[in-house]
């Protein structure tokens, strides 16, 4: 055969071979490309070609296909990114357990609360917080499908050092992917009710110490006069003695009624307190000439050191009055010794003024200063009710003294003397914002 012939021959099976490439090798090779691409999550536009031959239906499905990933990806995305807007901006502790109760997400708010250093991804619930009532409670919402509400208490470390206990409301609630049907999921919050528990315990302390307070002046009262009432009006020595009596008690209950309604008054910071310029160094002259009847009975010595440049603050004048008298009171009340010596000092610090109240008294043993200034806490108690002191004197001071934004310190050395500090803003603009 001659050379055009065999030229002429191979033309079909060339053409026959460009067709199969064309129309079925390339397109197969892109529409498997496209594929690859999709398995492996990427739904950009696929590299599929413009003329597609016999795959050109499967070509236009992986298309769509394609198109469709990619409105699902943006749809996930978005609202993965809602998610985790509105679970960073969450206060509550957020937490997601699956079916066999394994942790698969939480916020930051929650990991802040718990001060969780590993991360509780993929972990058990139980491992994670080893409380038996929260995996109970899973459980049921995870089984039952019914709404859970517990409270737990956890110890959480300090930022100060060592532990504080929180307590925490739970709320366990299952998650279905269609109505009636059985939870695949649950939604655990943690509402932070730590401050709301200690305030409740505060609150019936108070009542009780109230209550033991009022209780004790009320009895004495009562018997002397069930006393009068079955003749001692008789006799003039008892019944000057019941009435001296009465008249002591009395005035306790009317100081404790006095103090409590103080304290009262210390909750709202802005009600309390009147500022204007006031020279502090003059209350102090105003609250020694007051006392100056038990300083004489005390035979006690005043010493006062106060220069001019700490003598004027921003302040209320009539409860650093109060600030003043309790310090005082205390100091000649407890301070127990042959001659007693109180000396006042005051100095300023940039933009404070500090004024210390040092005695040579007894002191404070170490064990009751760090709650010397709790409410109705006395150091010595019988000696405190017999000299007719309240227990809420230090309490209130500190509470002042907190509102002007200052703050109240004591240093004691058992059978050497006390020294109560405190220290003001020169001015409430530059006021503590967290007095320590």
């Amino acid at each position: 055969m001659s050379p055009l012939g065999s030229i002429a021959a191979s033309v079909p099976a060339i053409v026959a071979g460009l067709l199969v490439y064309f129309q079925i090798l390339r397109p197969y090779a892109r529409v498997r490309e496209s594929l690859k691409r999709l398995a492996e999550r990427d739904f950009g536009s696929a590299p599929l070609p413009s003329t597609a031959g016999v795959f050109k239906g499967p070509i236009r499905d992986i298309r769509k296909i394609s198109e469709l990933l990619q409105q699902l990806d943006r749809q996930i995305s978005d609202e993965g990114f809602s998610l985790r807007a509105i679970l960073s901006g969450m206060v509550e502790g957020v937490l997601i357990a699956d079916g066999s109760q394994r942790v698969r997400l939480v916020n930051d708010a929650l990991i802040k609360l718990l001060d969780l250093k590993e991360s509780p991804l993929n972990r058990p619930v139980i491992e994670v917080f080893r409380k038996h009532d929260l995996q109970n409670a899973l459980e049921a919402a995870l089984v039952e499908g019914s709404p859970q509400e517990i409270e737990i208490a956890m110890e959480i470390p300090s930022p100060n050092g060592g532990y504080e206990l929180k307590h925490l409301d739970v709320s366990v609630t299952g998650l279905t992917p269609q109505p009636q049907a059985r939870p695949i999921a649950a939604l655990v919050v943690f509402h932070d009710v730590t401050a709301i528990r200690n305030l409740e315990a505060r609150q019936r302390e108070l009542l009780a110490n109230v209550s033991h307070e009022f209780r004790t002046p009320l009895s004495i009262i009562n018997g002397y006069v069930e006393t009068l009432m079955d003749g001692a009006l008789a006799d003039p020595e008892m019944a000057q003695r019941s009435l001296k009596a009465m008249h002591k008690n009395s005035r306790r209950l009317a100081l404790l009624i006095d103090d409590l309604l103080t304290m009262s008054r210390l909750e709202e910071r802005a009600r309390l307190l009147e500022f204007r310029q006031v020279n502090l160094r003059e209350l102090l002259g105003h609250v020694l000439e007051h006392l100056e009847p038990t300083i004489t009975d005390r035979a006690a010595k005043i010493v006062v050191d106060w220069p001019d440049d700490a003598a004027h603050a921003e302040a209320d004048g009539r409860r650093m009055e109060q600030v003043y008298s309790n310090l005082l009171g205390n100091a000649l009340r407890y301070g127990e010794v042959e001659h007693l010596t109180v000396r006042i000092s005051a100095r300023r610090h940039e933009n404070d003024i500090c004024i210390a109240f040092a005695d040579n008294g007894p002191g404070i043993p170490l064990g009751d200063q760090a709650h010397i200034f709790e409410r109705f806490y006395r150091v010595y108690k019988d000696r405190s009710r017999d000299a007719g002191g309240t227990g809420l004197g230090l309490s209130i001071v500190k509470n002042i003294v907190e509102a002007h934004g200052g703050r109240v310190s004591v240093e004691s050395t058992p059978g050497s003397g006390s020294i109560f500090r405190v220290c003001l803003p020169l001015n409430q603009g530059t006021a503590l914002s967290s007095p320590t």
